[in-house]
């Protein structure tokens, strides 16, 4: 008789075999859910049981926990159409590279270049045109699934196109928020137009926005604290004391948040350092940092942080952007050249203010432009979101 703590296991026909250590789907799906994302792609592979474990919410929202406790990754696509077929899947601590076959994925007839990585949010990407108002396409690179999102029934070629994407905890459905600006037949600019829609729905919504004009950029709508934010243009009236525009994911309603100083600067970085919605101004040799402060029912503002010296007399022929704080210590900056007729060249390195130093990350297959977002690997299906949303 065999001994009560021996089990059955399966072999790769999902028959059962003799001998094998038989562990509970709840252990199973705590072991896989710790392994690089990869290696959970090999799993599914040795058997049916565990590419059905793999498969189910209960996995699917251990193993995106998990992630969300990691450095994220930096997903990236080349400028340069012999790349186009390929996303990249950055991995800036290992400076290593993994291409992410991707055109299948998209299911439209655009072309690849004209198709820009906006934003990303539990491994989903949202991926959208520059210059037209569709389409615009949500897919998980790593399970190859993807949802084109409703084609509105009107044309629109924009000057300005910036999309945030996210999760509303209070509603339990995925948001997709879009900012765009298009020329009239008299070749003016419209102003900025604001629509929503929910992951399953069947088309936008207007959103109407205080009249506040948002600043030209190919960035995304930067979120925090439950809430969409993009740059206002400077301008020399009193208006010119909001520098964001809120719009919260949650209850719909947009907000401004004031600085009341003025930049030496035009160019400056809004993104998220630290937890705090940031901005990063940029004035030649300096780097100085201003961070959001206060909360939603007492008002936001912006409160001087910091300033480092660069150690570099920036211009518009050599410019950064920064893409994260690594750590207490460091930036990791994305340098740009310009290259007369062969456009910029891109490349990625950590800056340490307090040492005045640069460290050039070596990372072999990084194209020589390129547009990125930050990315998460999981399992989250597009799909089975847009089915929860409607």
């Amino acid at each position: 008789m065999e001994n009560s703590r021996q089990r059955r296991g399966s072999n790769h026909n999902g028959k059962m075999q003799k001998g094998a250590i038989y562990l509970p789907p709840e252990i199973l799906c705590e072991i896989l859910s710790r392994l690089p994302v990869k290696y959970i792609l090999r799993c599914r592979s040795v058997c049916k049981e565990w590419c059905r474990l793999t498969l189910g919410p209960q996995f699917i929202n251990l193993q995106l926990s998990r992630v969300n406790h990691q450095l994220p990754q930096l997903i990236l696509k080349s400028d340069y159409k012999v790349d186009l077929q390929s996303l990249l899947l950055l991995d800036t601590e290992g400076c290593n590279i993994n291409k992410i076959p991707f055109k299948k994925m998209l299911n439209t007839s655009k072309r690849l270049n004209c198709l820009r990585l906006m934003c990303s949010c539990d491994g989903l990407l949202c991926i959208a045109a520059d210059y037209l108002i569709q389409p615009v396409i949500i897919l998980n690179p790593i399970t190859r699934e993807s949802v084109p999102l409703p084609s509105p029934k009107r044309r629109a070629y924009l000057v300005s196109h910036q999309i945030g994407f996210h999760f509303d905890p209070s509603s339990g459905k995925y948001k997709v928020v879009r900012e765009y600006r298009n020329m009239n037949s008299l070749n003016r600019d419209e102003g900025s137009s604001f629509e929503i829609i929910t992951l399953g729905d069947s088309s936008w919504r207007k959103l109407s926005a205080p009249p506040v004009p948002i600043e030209y950029s190919s960035d995304a709508a930067v979120y925090w604290n439950g809430a969409f934010h993009w740059k206002i243009q400077e301008r020399n009236d009193k208006s010119g004391d909001n520098c964001i525009l809120g719009f919260n994911i949650s209850d719909e309603k947009f907000y401004t948040i004031s600085c009341h100083v003025r930049f030496g600067s035009s160019e400056y970085d809004l993104l998220v350092l630290g937890g705090c919605l940031s901005l990063v101004e940029h004035d030649v040799h300096l780097m100085r940092i201003w961070k959001v402060t206060g909360t939603k029912d007492e008002g936001f503002s912006l409160s001087f942080h910091c300033t480092y010296d660069t150690c570099v007399r920036w211009n518009k022929y050599l410019h950064y952007s920064v893409i994260c704080q690594i750590n207490a210590d460091s930036f990791l900056l994305k340098v740009s050249r310009e290259d007369g007729e062969n456009g910029a060249s891109h490349w990625f390195v950590q800056f340490f203010p307090g040492k005045a130093l640069y460290s050039y990350l070596d990372i072999p297959g990084l194209p020589s432009r390129f547009r990125g977002v930050y990315f998460k690997p999981s399992f989250v299906s597009p799909k089975a979101a847009s089915l929860c949303s409607s």
